[in-house]
Formats: structure tokens, sequence, C-alpha cells
């Protein structure tokens, strides 16, 4: 009992006082910092998301074909196999890419940046058309995850066979 009484009193004692006004009666407000909103600073911020995102996907799609590279411009390049993308001479998001893009998508949803997509043509469906379904598919499937319109653009065919997804900085308006 004594040394529970004696445990009361040494934590009371370790309470603080609140801080005492100034005669006026209250005390004054200090106005935090605003950290400087340059393009550049905004730019570099970008940057080192990008690198944080890309470390976070390559660890979630550690041991698959998934490649996330980090290019010299700061921006992340995804690469998705057309295998795990789509069904031959089809347009329709496969469930892994399915995935990749979910992570992208909630991943950059309150990031300042741009997403474009590249598609690849199919060599059984050899359809120039199918580069731009393929695109627009993945588009849409950007869009319906949250990703405003204005930030997802789609790119030419991608140069090899996989969905290629560039994630970049937003130019300044």
């Amino acid at each position: 009992m004594l040394v529970a009484s004696a445990a009361v009193v040494l934590i009371a004692g370790c309470k603080t006082a609140p801080p005492s006004k100034p005669a006026g009666g209250t005390a004054p407000q200090s106005q935090p910092q605003q950290p400087s909103s340059s393009p550049a600073t905004k730019a570099a911020a970008t940057k080192a998301n990008l690198a944080i995102e890309k470390l976070r996907l390559a660890e979630l799609f550690r041991g698959t074909p998934v490649l996330f590279v980090l290019q010299p411009d700061g921006s992340l390049r995804v690469d998705v196999p057309l295998h795990f993308s789509f069904d031959t001479g089809k347009a329709v998001v496969k469930p892994p890419l399915a995935a990749v893009l979910d992570r992208i998508a909630a991943g950059q949803l309150h990031e300042a940046t741009k997403v474009v997509i590249g598609a690849p043509n199919d060599p059984a469906a050899k359809g120039v058309a199918l580069v731009g379904e393929r695109a627009a598919s993945v588009h849409d499937y950007l869009i319906a995850h949250g990703l405003a319109d204005t930030r997802v653009a789609v790119s030419g065919p991608a140069a090899a066979a996989v969905v290629r997804i560039v994630v970049t900085d937003m130019p300044a308006p």
C-alpha cells in the first residue's frame, strides 16, 4: 500500500504545469514556416517520392517478371510482360497487370505525377488498332481507380513486348 501511494505521488509530481499566459491574457501564436514551393523543390520532392515508390513496388512484386526502374530523369518506369498483361488479340486487362495498376493508382493518387502508358502490339494479332485499344484499356483502368484523366496519357506503342508505364512529375502549369 505504501509503495502504491508513493508511486501515485511520484507520478503526480512528474506532471508539468501548463504554460503561463502573458499579462495580455493570451499566448502569442507562432505561425508555422511554410516550405518552399518552387517548381525545383516540388520536382525534387516528386523524384524522391518516386524513388521510394520504386522500392515499395519492387518489394511487393519481388519474384515476378515485373520490372521497376528509376530512370536518369527521376521518372519511374514499370514494364509488365505482355503475357501477364493481355490475352492474345485482346485488350482486356489481365489480373497480374491489374495488380500492378492497382498499386500504381493507389500510390500516386495524391502525388503531383503524370502516368504515361505505352501498350504493345500483339505479334500474333498484328493489328495496329489493338495497340490503341490496349492503351485505352489501361488508361480507363487507372481512371476508374481514382487518377484524374488529365494525369494519365497514352504514348505510342511500347518498343518491347511489355506494357510500359512511366510515372513522372507533372509539368508546371
